[in-house]
């Protein structure tokens, strides 16, 4: 009960973490999770309904959320990129974990936790550098670039942290080991990913072929399916992130090329993955608050226990880690702006937290709460520096305002349109009030009085019989018809821009509302 009660209230918080994006659209989502999770942690009746977090919870919030960003990635990008891929992956990781962990060391920590806490600081997070550039313009080389690195270093990450727990067990390094165990767990991965991905798309494929509608199913199987592969992997001893990646990598390969055969299963795991990866992320970054305050009241840092080392330590290695970057843009000819725009795009974020919860029990209380903080000022540092310069060095993408002005400007144009094409066209004086509600309601016009008036009329008046409801019904098709016709119009003067998309996906989800055999509202 308590654990289903901790789960219910973190939701809750990454929910209202999504909310609060939405009403303060310029302050970053993870910093709000962030900030409600510290409230949370610091009102004791909530704090106590949060249970102690366990280190395995944490990969398996993760994994869904890799599985989707490979997902989003085209397979024929990551042969195009395969060279940059190993560099950014393989090499970059090595560099900065070899160069931050002797940099550490030198604040007098000893050197195994230093290379601990490297080797957290390799993933980065395509999903927080989306946040910290969002209205700005991105290179395309550099955007790209940074999202293959994000998709492959954590995995590398996560071997080479595992080499250094072993470290820190032991004693002593030993690299041939990490090599082999690497060598391994990498290929083992794509290996395991690549098999179980094809098992899967084929069985899923066969579901459609010989099982009629299994919409339900198809979509309980997507969201089980990461969890499958990471676990068989990880029961393998082969490294269950990459094989997770590599699944999402051939799940795009399998949607691009099957995503009109059920178009609504294709709609609803759109709908689903947006869903999933906002509550996650937000979960991870609520997380982070509360065991941030946690943390300080074990009194880590009163009078007695002062250690603020972390400090220096988070620092520095957002020092080291954006210098590689740098040094790597400029040897591959990015140029002095383009090579800054590489090093700060590399931000850190849920994945680097899963890997301080992952080795949790290899770790004492007072080592665990160092590397907690030091990587917690690390993921802060690397998102608020990016967020402030890159408003000097990147062009500004159209405003969210200007984009949110244009957009209410087009949608009342549109809705005036479809009213216009409705007034020339006989309906009784009931039907036409009920379509013409259902079309003012598009701009979000109509008041909290007019809803309430039209929910007691629906709730008091015998309902449209069969054949008015077809009249409606035709009447909000005939509108819906003059409104895509004025996108039309519009595209056709301004160009294609993402807005008017949205615009012309809201009027056509209308539509499928209506014609759709399964709603409630024929």
């Amino acid at each position: 009960m308590a654990l289903l009660i901790s789960t219910a209230v973190l939701t809750i918080a990454a929910v209202l973490s999504g909310i609060l994006a939405g009403v303060f659209p310029r302050v970053p989502s993870n910093y709000l999770s962030i900030a409600i999770g510290i409230v949370i942690a610091v009102v004791a009746p909530l704090d106590r309904l949060i249970a102690p977090f366990h280190s395995e919870i944490f990969m398996y919030i993760i994994v869904p959320l890799i599985y989707f960003e490979g997902q989003t990635t085209r397979l024929y990008f990551v042969r195009r990129w395969w060279r940059q891929i190993i560099e950014t992956a393989v090499l970059l990781v090595v560099a900065s974990l070899v160069i931050a962990g002797f940099a550490v060391s030198l604040l007098g920590i000893p050197l195994a936790i230093a290379f601990v806490l490297a080797a957290i600081s390799t993933p980065t997070d395509a999903t927080a550098t989306e946040t910290v550039s969002e209205g700005r313009i991105v290179p395309e080389r550099q955007e790209k670039l940074l999202r293959m690195e994000s998709l492959f270093n954590d995995a590398s990450g996560i071997v080479l942290l595992e080499a250094m727990v072993l470290w820190l067990r032991g004693g002593h390094f030993q690299y041939q080991v990490a090599v082999l165990n690497f060598l391994r767990a990498a290929g083992g991965g794509v290996i395991v990913g690549i098999a179980i991905a094809l098992l899967m798309i084929s069985f899923r494929r066969g579901l459609r072929n010989f099982a009629g509608s299994t919409y339900n199913a198809q979509i309980m199987l997507f969201l089980i399916t990461p969890f499958i592969i990471y676990f068989v992997a990880e029961k393998l001893g082969v490294s269950g992130i990459i094989a997770v990646v590599c699944a999402g990598l051939m799940q795009n390969s399998e949607s691009s090329r099957s995503r009109f055969d059920h178009p609504r299963q294709y709609h609803n795991s759109l709908v689903l993955i947006d869903l999933v990866r906002d509550i996650l992320n937000n979960l991870i970054f609520v997380v982070l608050g509360v065991m941030i305050v946690r943390i300080v009241r074990a009194d880590l840092l009163v009078a007695n226990n002062v250690d603020l080392r972390w400090l220096a330590a988070g620092f520095l290695i957002y020092l080291v880690t954006l210098a590689v970057q740098f040094a790597y843009g400029v040897l591959v000819k990015m140029g002095p702006r383009g090579s800054v725009i590489f090093a700060l795009g590399g931000v850190h974020g849920a994945i680097t937290l899963a890997l301080v919860f992952s080795i949790a029990a290899s770790l004492t209380d007072q080592q665990f709460q160092f590397v907690v903080l030091t990587e917690t000022m690390l993921v802060l540092l690397s998102m608020l520096v990016p967020s402030v310069v890159f408003r000097f060095i990147l062009q500004p993408d159209l405003s969210e305002g200007a984009i949110q002005d244009r957009v209410g400007q087009l949608r009342r144009e549109m809705v005036r349109e479809g009213i216009a094409a409705v007034d020339k066209i006989y309906l009784p004086d009931n039907i036409r009030a009920s379509v013409l509600y259902d079309l003012r309601d598009q701009k979000g016009v109509t008041t909290m009085r007019d809803f309430w008036k039209q929910w007691s009329i629906s709730n008091h008046n015998d309902e449209f019989t069969p054949e008015e409801r077809d009249l409606e019904r035709q009447a909000l098709l005939w509108a819906f018809r003059a409104e895509r016709n004025y996108l039309n119009m519009v595209a056709q003067r301004e160009g294609l821009h993402q807005y008017l998309f949205e615009l012309y996906n809201e009027v056509l989800l209308s539509e499928s509302i209506l014609i759709d055999p399964q709603s409630s509202l024929n």
